[in-house]
């Protein structure tokens, strides 16, 4: 019978999250940064999708295990802000460094993405960690350089001379928490910096598109997932890198 990918909640050496692999041999390890919610459903389930991509998957949880329902944006707010950008990083490195020590994944291959403040801390994560990490994915990513950030995240476009992955930042041309003037910001810090970035506007969505129902979405979705599948593969995946 043919192998089936393992799936649980890791919770060891001061390193929590919900690590995801696929059948086979150690495969290239990708940390999922979750949304401001937790690590519900949804980012469970983007565990799965990335395990049967074939990659191993690691969704940081830096909640503890708190959750918090999505009309709770105060809860989750409140909870983000007291861990904080550097709390966020410290819980990142304790990961890089435990995965890196283990056998059945392959670490010296990462990659990170993240969806939402998560696409932020995938973003602030390659420019902290830029000898480690060797793509990023930004889904629809939250305050990278908003002034008037609902969370008062601070701009990390300052960070970004310290990139050395390729990064892949995708929006929703609908998303009215992420407008044209960010993706200009953000765009024109990455060209001057001289860094290899692909920007990806899709049209008739707004935010959070991965996680919601309809035609659109669901176009964009489909496309979303080509598009990591095929970044991640071409950066990770010996072979192809």
């Amino acid at each position: 019978m043919e192998k089936q990918k393992s799936a649980a909640y890791l919770d060891e050496s001061n390193v929590r999250g919900y690590l995801v692999k696929p059948p086979g041999g150690p495969a290239p390890l990708v940390v999922v940064f979750m949304e401001i919610w937790g690590v519900n459903d949804h980012m469970r389930v983007v565990g799965e999708k990335l395990a049967g991509l074939g990659f191993a998957a690691f969704v940081l949880d830096f909640y503890d295990g708190a959750l918090f329902a999505p009309p709770d944006i105060q809860g989750a707010a409140a909870k983000f802000k007291a861990v904080g950008d550097e709390g966020v990083m410290d819980a990142f490195g304790r990961a890089v460094g435990f995965f890196k020590a283990r056998k059945d994944v392959a670490a010296d291959r990462l990659g990170v993405m993240g969806f939402c403040n998560g696409g932020r801390l995938a973003f602030l994560a390659a420019t902290r960690y830029p000898h480690d990490i060797g793509a990023t994915i930004s889904f629809y990513g939250g305050g990278i350089d908003n002034p008037k950030d609902m969370l008062g995240r601070t701009s990390i476009l300052g960070n970004v001379p310290r990139l050395q992955a390729p990064l892949l930042l995708c929006y929703g041309a609908q998303d009215t928490s992420i407008g044209p003037d960010e993706h200009a910001r953000v765009a024109e810090s990455l060209s001057r910096a001289n860094k290899r970035y692909t920007m990806s506007v899709f049209p008739d969505v707004g935010h959070a598109f991965m996680d919601k129902a309809g035609p659109a979405e669901a176009r964009a979705t489909e496309t979303g997932w080509r598009m990591t599948k095929n970044f991640f593969t071409a950066n990770l995946v010996k072979g192809h890198a």
